[in-house]
Parts: C-alpha cells; sequence; structure tokens
C-alpha cells in the first residue's frame, strides 16, 4: 500500500510517498533520506522501501526540496534547509494514523546521511539510524560543482557551521554502512563517524563498493545489512 502527500517548509512543496506492509495496524517506519542530488526515485531507496515493507516495516520516501517532485532550487541547497525539510517530514510521519510514533527510524545517504546526524541527534524520536557513505566535512571543489550543478556559496558556509562529530556523539543505536572504494566520500569518513557515535553502534565496510553501491551485490548487501539493523530495533530480531 502506497501513499502519495505533500508538507511544506520556507514555502516550497516537499513530495513524499509512504509505503506500508498493510492499511490494518500502525507499523514501526524508517524515513529515508537520499542524497545531495538524488530523489524519492532512487533505486537503492525503492528498493529498501520493499524490503521495509516485506519485513513489516513502513517507509517514506521524499524528495528534498528542489529535487524530484518538490519545489525549490536545488543550488540553493544547504544543510539548513535540507534539515528544515526533513523535520517537516517527519512531523508528518509521526501524526500519520498508521504509524508507530515510538519506532521511528531514519536512513541517510551521503549528503542525506549528514543530515540524518543532525536530526537523530537533536531529535529523541529517532530511535535507530543507518548512515551510508555519510562525510562529516564539505569541502569546495571544481569551483563548487558537483555532478554538473554550481552550488551557491552558501552550501559551504553553512555546513562549516555544524561540527558533525559533536553531533554525532549525541547518537546511538546507528549502523555506519561505507563502500571500501568510495570515490567521493573516502571509507575513512565513515570510520571517524563511527568512532564519534555512542553505544550501541555497528560499522560495516563493503569491500569493493563505490560510493553509491552501482554493483547489485553491494547494494543488496547495504540493504539487507539495513535491514536486520532496523529490526533489531523495532521487532527484535
Amino acid at each position: 500500500m502506497t501513499e502519495n502527500f505533500e508538507v511544506y517548509f520556507l514555502n516550497n512543496k516537499i513530495s513524499g510517498i509512504m509505503t506500508f506492509p498493510a492499511a490494518e495496524e500502525k507499523y514501526p517506519c524508517v524515513i529515508l533520506s537520499h542524497g545531495l542530488i538524488s530523489s524519492k526515485e532512487s533505486s537503492k531507496y525503492i528498493a529498501m522501501s520493499k524490503s521495509l515493507s516485506d519485513a513489516g516495516i513502513a517507509s517514506c520516501r521524499f524528495d528534498y526540496h528542489g529535487c524530484g517532485e518538490s519545489e525549490g532550487n536545488i543550488e540553493e541547497t544547504t544543510l539548513t534547509t535540507r534539515v528544515g525539510d526533513l523535520n517537516s517530514i517527519t512531523e508528518y510521519v509521526l501524526n500519520h494514523s498508521l504509524v508507530d510514533a515510538d519506532k521511528i527510524g531514519i536512513l541517510g545517504s551521503s549528503f542525506g546521511g549528514s543530515t540524518c546526524i543532525i536530526k537523530a541527534a537533536r531529535d529523541e524520536r529517532i530511535k535507530c539510524a543507518a548512515l551510508w557513505a555519510t562525510p562529516y566535512r564539505l569541502e569546495k571543489e571544481d569551483g563548487g560543482i558537483i555532478s554538473g550543478i554550481k552550488f551557491n556559496e552558501s552550501i559551504y558556509t553553512d555546513f562549516e557551521t555544524y561540527d558533525l562529530l559533536s553531533e554525532a556523539m549525541k547518537v546511538s543505536c546507528a549502523l555506519v554502512m561505507h563502500g571500501e572504494i568510495d570515490e567521493t566520500v573516502p571509507c575513512s569518513e565513515g570510520k571517524t563517524i563511527y568512532k564519534s557515535l555512542k553505544k550501541p553502534k555497528k560499522l560495516e565496510i563493503i569491500k569493493g563498493a563505490d560510493h553509491i553501491f552501482s554493483n547489485l551485490s553491494h547494494r543488496e548487501k547495504a540493504i539487507d545489512i539495513s535491514l536486520n539493523w532496523f529490526r533489531r530495533f523495532f521487532i527484535g530480531s
């Protein structure tokens, strides 16, 4: 069962989709926070959503402002605005009639993982998290052009106002997943984030995997490990 919805932040429409195993009871729910230039239609997130549903866990995929079906200009993205988007999405999820508000998790990849660190550190309602290929620093390269998009200088100056490792010290029940040969965010960054987290925590380095887990076997492994992590806190198995 799926349900499309819209929320607003800074007058921008944020488009999302909820997926439920059925329409019969309240379910644990995982919010999926995509990367800088991705969307809720990421093949990884669609596959993750299906795996969660098959396991009896709901999910929420959404587009950050300027991405997918959401409004706004992606060039104006900052970590602060993405945290605001995620806050709005979280409130919608928590108030949904089919969601167990005591069992909310988040999964974020790359810049979406950085956003999740801030959210998990500052919102005790987030019970567990999975961080895929997540950076704790953002360095300007190639004139600020990322994947062909020239972002405003504010994405860098805003990021510098956060201390991601200090924020990570407030986060527990977090899984860190990183590709061994990540060409975008060095594997060492994931390991450093892991060291900062509170226990319980888990580190998984996928041998031979790149930043987006483009190899299907690597992607399936990341999904399976993440699913088991959420099951541990939601279902107890």
